[in-house]
């Protein structure tokens, strides 16, 4: 049966998906696709109610970076002296919003069964070997290539410059929200799973910072956290 041989293809599908992820970095972002719009116009979630006047809006003021990270921020950008660095921006700023979240292993398997019963229906049974090879082809066409970002000191520096603002912003408006629906939440301890630039510890200290004690970076990037903790010593010791 189509859906027993499906099981067949987990192994090789397992090896094309690793040998798919340790793909050159620059074959991903020569896939980008300029001026991607994340803006759902289809959808009328809000019933036709103006957003600023929907009851869950909760009115925050501008946000802007505190002065001391947005100073270390710009010092890092001055030594770093990257070329291009505007267009090294808008090039990541793009690849990031184009991305989707990769495929999960049982979505797979149930694609491969489905191809494979497609593909057999008036195959050959003699030629299942070339059908298994057809139906993996035929995955590689059809399924969402994702790769992970391997961040070293340029790219960092670049991702720094794309998203620290933006991060900074979106994470404190959800920790105003939080505080502003439970004023007695007095947190004491931080941590933060792929902490990147650092920014929910700056946003979560412009927040809580009379009751936060202890601040926990944890990240994939040696140079990510290495540049987290440049912005966090400030200009006066890099």
């Amino acid at each position: 049966m189509a859906t027993a041989r499906g099981s067949r293809y987990l192994l090789k599908i397992g090896r094309w998906r690793r040998s798919f992820g340790i793909a050159p970095q620059f074959r991903a972002l020569a896939t980008l696709v300029p001026g991607v719009s994340h803006v759902d116009n289809k959808s009328d979630f809000l019933g036709k109610r103006p957003h600023r006047r929907h009851p869950g809006i909760l009115q925050l003021s501008c946000v802007r970076l505190p002065q001391a990270l947005a100073d270390a921020a710009q010092l890092l950008l001055l030594e770093g002296a990257m070329p291009n660095m505007e267009k090294q921006v808008q090039v990541l700023t793009n690849y990031l919003w184009s991305r989707h979240l990769p495929v999960e292993p049982e979505e797979l398997q149930r694609r491969a069964v489905l191809l494979e019963k497609k593909i057999l229906e008036n195959a050959d049974s003699c030629q299942m070997e070339k059908h298994q090879e057809e139906v993996l082809r035929a995955l590689r066409r059809t399924t969402y290539h994702w790769q992970k970002l391997s961040y070293n000191e340029g790219l960092s520096l670049v991702y720094m410059a794309a998203r620290l603002d933006g991060g900074f912003a979106a994470v404190s408006r959800a920790f105003h929200e939080i505080q502003a629906r439970l004023p007695e939440f007095q947190p004491q301890t931080l941590m933060d799973f792929g902490s990147g630039t650092g920014s929910v510890t700056w946003a979560a200290h412009s927040t809580w910072g009379q009751s936060l004690r202890e601040y926990m970076c944890v990240d994939s990037s040696a140079a990510m956290l290495e540049l987290a903790e440049k912005l966090l010593k400030g200009e006066d010791k890099m």
